[in-house]
Parts: C-alpha cells; sequence; structure tokens
C-alpha cells in the first residue's frame, strides 16, 4: 500500500471523517430559487433552500492522480481544430443534424419562457398520499416567505393545507428547465418537491404481469405476517445513519498507516424460505424480549423522597 503526497505527510482524516483544514459545514447561504408562490389569484413572495445536501460535509474531497507522480488531472476545453480554448468562447449549440448545431444563447432561452414561468404556479390541490413515490425525482426545496409582507399569507396557506392534508401540484422553472413539482406542508414549513412528468415514469402494470401468481402456502403467510408485526414499531430515525464518511476515514486511516484495511462482513447465507421465516421470527421474538425490560426501566417513575 502506498500514499501519494505532494507537500510533506498529509493531515490524517479524524474519526467523524473530516481532516485538519477543511471547511466547516456550509451555512443556509443564499437561495436556491426565488420568486412568487402563486395559487389562483394569492401571490406570496417565497425563497427556497436544499433540503439535502450534495454530498457529505465531512467526506474529504476526492480527485483523479497520476499513477506515477501523484499529481492532480487537470482537464482543459481543447477544439480539434484550433487548441486551447478559454471559458468565455465555450457556448451551448442544439444538435439539429448530424454534426450541424445551431447555438442559443441563454437570454434567448429566457424569451421564450412566459411571465407566469418565472412563477411557482399551484394548480391543482390533492392529497399528498395520491402521488405515488416513483414520481419524486429526488430534490427537495424548503419554501420560507421572501420578507415580512409574506409571512402572513405565506402562513395561512401552510396551515390551510395541514389542516386540508393536501399539497399542490405546479410548475415552476428551476435550473433552467420547467419541473412539475409538489408543494406539501411539513408542520409549519411547506415543502418542494420536484417531480418526474407522468410520461418519465413507467408504469407498474406490465412488470407485475409478469409475476407468477402467488403460490405461498398458510405457513408462510403466517410466519411473514408475525415478522413484519415484530419487525414493526415506533419511527426513530436516529438509527438511520450514512455511515460511508466514516467508513472511508477507517480506509484512509489505515492505508496512511500501511496497515491492511478491515475485513469486511461475510456475505449472508441463502436460507429455504420457510426456514429462514422461521430462523427470522425467533431471532425479533429475542431482540423484542430483550427491549421490553429497558422499556419498562425507563417508564418505572421515580421515588418520591420523603420529607419530615
Amino acid at each position: 500500500m502506498s500514499v501519494r503526497a505532494n507537500h510533506g505527510q498529509p493531515p490524517a482524516p479524524s474519526v467523524n471523517g473530516s481532516c485538519p483544514g477543511f471547511p466547516a459545514p456550509a451555512p443556509r447561504g443564499r437561495p436556491s430559487w426565488s420568486g412568487i408562490l402563486r395559487i389562483s389569484l394569492v401571490a406570496v413572495p417565497v425563497k427556497a433552500y436544499a433540503a439535502v445536501r450534495s454530498r457529505s460535509s465531512s467526506s474529504p474531497p476526492c480527485h483523479l492522480l497520476h499513477a506515477d507522480c501523484g499529481q492532480r488531472i487537470a482537464y482543459h476545453k481543447h477544439c480539434p481544430r484550433h487548441g486551447a480554448v478559454p471559458a468565455e468562447a465555450v457556448v451551448r449549440g442544439y444538435e439539429y443534424a448530424p454534426h450541424h448545431y445551431v447555438v442559443v444563447e441563454p437570454q434567448e432561452l429566457d424569451q421564450l419562457r412566459p411571465a407566469r414561468d418565472k412563477a411557482l404556479v399551484l394548480e391543482q390541490c390533492i392529497p399528498v398520499a395520491q402521488v405515488d413515490p416513483s414520481f419524486f425525482a429526488g430534490r427537495s426545496l424548503y419554501l420560507l416567505p421572501d420578507g415580512p409582507a409574506a409571512q402572513h399569507p405565506y402562513t395561512v396557506l401552510a396551515e390551510a393545507l395541514q389542516q386540508a392534508g393536501q399539497g399542490a401540484l405546479g410548475r415552476v422553472v428551476l435550473s433552467s428547465q420547467r419541473q412539475l413539482v409538489l408543494v406539501r406542508p411539513a408542520g409549519r414549513l411547506l415543502v418542494l418537491d420536484v417531480l418526474h412528468y407522468p410520461a418519465q415514469v413507467r408504469g407498474a402494470a406490465s412488470w407485475e404481469a409478469d409475476l407468477p401468481a402467488s403460490a405461498a402456502t398458510d405457513a408462510e403467510r403466517a410466519l411473514a405476517t408475525k415478522l413484519i408485526a415484530l419487525s414493526s414499531g415506533p419511527l426513530d430515525w436516529a438509527r438511520y445513519r450514512d455511515t460511508r464518511a466514516e467508513e472511508l476515514a477507517a480506509l484512509l486511516h489505515a492505508k496512511i498507516a500501511q496497515q491492511p484495511p478491515a475485513t469486511p462482513a461475510d456475505e449472508p447465507v441463502v436460507l429455504h424460505l420457510l426456514d429462514a421465516l422461521k430462523q427470522s421470527v425467533a431471532q425479533a421474538g429475542h431482540q423484542e424480549t430483550a427491549r421490553e425490560p429497558a422499556a419498562a426501566k425507563s417508564r418505572k417513575p421515580r421515588a418520591r423522597s420523603k420529607t419530615g
């Protein structure tokens, strides 16, 4: 194992995956989008902030290096005919025929968008549960009122959606693309979720048609139902952590110290379905039994001290 460095020994990553000198997690900063939230004639100035970090703030940056000397690989914009090209000379072209392009300037695309597309226009209110999870495109933004005058109408709209248990479908231009979105309440906050357009989502019916008819036995159904019941419980998000940064830090520690990496866990043994269900139910039952005394102990009231 080898460690490549150009300027002396690099600082070792800390146990949480970060290294001395790396920047701290960025504050809220500038909004990702700002505009007018419109529903019918109601208009609310809002600003939007990303709900999800693009990557773990504790993960050290990764770069491509030349294997022989450890120098970082540089990429240059290059024209086959004229050689190196400065960034200001690069434009976007749309291919309308093989090797034929038409160049469109950003301001020309802006002129194609009508005024209503510069706002977040809500078109239809629906129960949030009606939106199948496969429609969610994986980008969410927190909407906040933009300015004191927007706070009251924002609060009224958020409360009304919360009480109705509904969200609203709309369209807005994000990153130069007209997006289908769902605006839904989350407590007192409004959240915008970018959706796939229906034509992009493959229907499940054709996939379901390929599945054979159920051949489950009564014993298998009963054990599967019992396993689900034993595996159910209150939602605890603290159990679900992204450990990739910690695992990467451990690997970097090992390589810097020229030690072998940790041995990966063995692959699980594939059992016959009925045997797997029986063992899973037994294991879940033991875990449930072990949790009960701890839960009862935490609920035990404190004894009051007697004063004479």
